[in-house]
């Protein structure tokens, strides 16, 4: 089985898909108490501490990251930093060029790690926090590993969320998330794209994605919450939205209606409903209100003609190439 099928309209629509979850979730971020509050109207793209459109981190990072992969040929763990680096001071793929003002403290504690020490000795120690930073920004890996098997997909999955999330349980989210939007690109079944149990990494990776699967398919009124930014929260949000709604807007409006980081939820869940329903069956005024759509849009299609993606360099000791 190969990573994605060569589809240009679910690429186009995962990368997509989690700007525009990003930029509806925004002015509602840690606003929503209850979602009986929150009408359908207040799902749009509107000025209010964001202006109408814009985007924050998740996109921000995905944008960095894809870059990257593209003008390097290959993933290069000292590029992706820099570039992550250069966002938060200089606005580097922010949706106004303006240094980035919203940075989660787990990203902004490696970057300016990074800054001063950029090498990791195999005797750091793996953090027990394991927060939803390393899946609101994966849809690149994803397109970027389009021709190569699942494996290598899953592998720089894991790669790329230990730049800034250096924990077991966040890393397994990743290759969990990337396996999970590789098969909704090829499968028909939401259940056979959700059970990626054949796909497994470690212990971790199948305790994760037992939590978010038994998550994902109770009633969201009693049981999915949000709890900070928790990996496995997420994932459980993003795919109850996915299992529960037919189509890409009734999903999200649902997901962002649960409240609590409501633009990374909306990131994820997008590019899982952008990777199985397609670019075109976002709703075209959101894709309209976007800001820099085209841009990003053109970012999904250079990443999915790269005819390979290896891990060129890494900062980590542990690996084999560095």
């Amino acid at each position: 089985m190969t990573a994605c099928s060569e589809n240009s309209d679910k690429v186009r629509g995962m990368l997509v898909g989690l700007a525009i979850g990003d930029a509806l979730g925004t002015n509602l971020e840690f606003t929503i108490r209850s979602h009986k509050d929150v009408t359908d109207d207040k799902i749009a793209m509107y000025d209010g501490m964001w202006p109408k459109g814009a985007w924050t981190d998740d996109t921000s990072m995905a944008l960095c990251l894809g870059n990257s992969l593209v003008e390097c040929g290959g993933y290069d763990s000292y590029d992706v930093m820099e570039k992550y680096s250069k966002w938060v001071k200089e606005g580097y793929c922010s949706y106004d060029d303006k240094p980035a003002g919203d940075v989660g403290i787990q990203t902004l504690s490696a970057i300016e790690r990074f800054e001063n020490e950029p090498f990791i000795d195999k005797y750091d120690q793996r953090s027990e926090r394991a927060g939803n930073g390393t899946i609101m920004r994966l849809a690149p890996v994803v397109i970027a590993t389009v021709n190569a098997p699942i494996q290598g997909t899953l592998k720089l999955a894991q790669v790329s969320a230990r730049e800034t999330h250096y924990s077991w349980e966040a890393e397994a989210g990743a290759e969990v998330f990337a396996a999970i939007l590789c098969q909704a690109m090829v499968l028909e079944s939401k259940e056979d794209i959700v059970h990626v149990e054949k796909f497994s990494t470690s212990e971790v990776y199948d305790d994760i994605l037992g939590r978010i699967l038994k998550g994902s398919e109770k009633d969201h009124k009693i049981y999915l919450e949000d709890l900070g930014g928790y990996v496995v929260d997420a994932l459980a949000i993003a795919l109850w939205g996915f299992r529960n709604f037919d189509n890409f807007e009734d999903g999200m409006r649902a997901v962002i209606k649960l409240g609590g980081d409501t633009d990374t939820n909306g990131a994820i869940y997008g590019q899982l409903a952008g990777a199985y329903y397609g670019y075109e069956a976002i709703p075209e005024v959101w894709r309209n209100d976007l800001l820099r759509e085209g841009e990003i849009k053109e970012l999904a299609n250079k990443l999915l003609v790269l005819k390979e993606c290896p891990i060129l360099r890494t900062r980590f000791e542990e690996d084999t190439l560095i």
